[in-house]
């Protein structure tokens, strides 16, 4: 019984086409595609910007580091005090220095894992800022060349050298944006 409906509803549909066949010819083509290849990783790589924001990203995680590992280097040495005057120190007082110097190691450990996230989150935030800059002109650099669709590299499997346009596309991007200003927001 389905069978025999499934058949009517086929015939019907068919015969509906046949009737009306400027219907079916109402739909517009899409137009011819014109096809660019675009390497984003390998530009944004290689950008003087994204070497610029690495390089302020390097200098400031080095100084946190720096100043970590010297509020570090403090409570070790007053862990070390702590235990030498253990025995001149009354139990309660003991457990009591003990405990402050954990909160105090364990307040520098999540200021330390909080800096570590704002310096990734400032890096993700320029890395985007980048990004936009390099489709706005891998946009402009396609309509000059007349191309009305751009795919990453990394979503293609073969192509010919004659579709990429990355060395263009990262010229233009060096061009308009050789340095970027790191702007960190702390969450502290």
């Amino acid at each position: 019984m389905t069978r025999m409906r499934l058949a009517v509803a086929l015939a019907l549909g068919l015969s509906i086409a046949a009737i009306h066949p400027a219907s079916a010819q109402s739909v517009s083509k899409p137009p011819v595609p014109s096809i660019a290849i675009v390497d984003v990783e390998a530009v944004m790589r290689d950008s003087l910007a994204v070497k610029s924001a690495r390089s302020q990203i390097d200098v400031i995680a080095k100084d946190l580091q720096q100043d970590i590992a010297q509020e570090e280097e403090k409570l070790r040495s007053e862990e070390q005090s702590l235990q030498q005057q253990r025995a001149l120190l009354s139990p309660e007082k003991y457990a009591e220095d003990r405990q402050a110097l954990q909160q105090r190691a364990a307040a520098l450990q999540q200021r330390a894992r909080s800096l570590r996230q704002t310096l990734d989150r400032g890096m993700a935030q320029t890395m985007q800022r980048i990004q936009i800059v390099l489709f706005e002109e891998i946009g402009k650099l396609a309509e000059e060349l007349g191309v009305n669709l751009v795919l990453p590299r990394s979503q293609i499997v073969v192509a010919v050298d004659s579709f990429n346009i990355s060395e263009e596309a990262l010229k233009r991007l060096n061009a308009r944006l050789t340095e970027v200003d790191m702007a960190l927001e702390r969450s502290e």
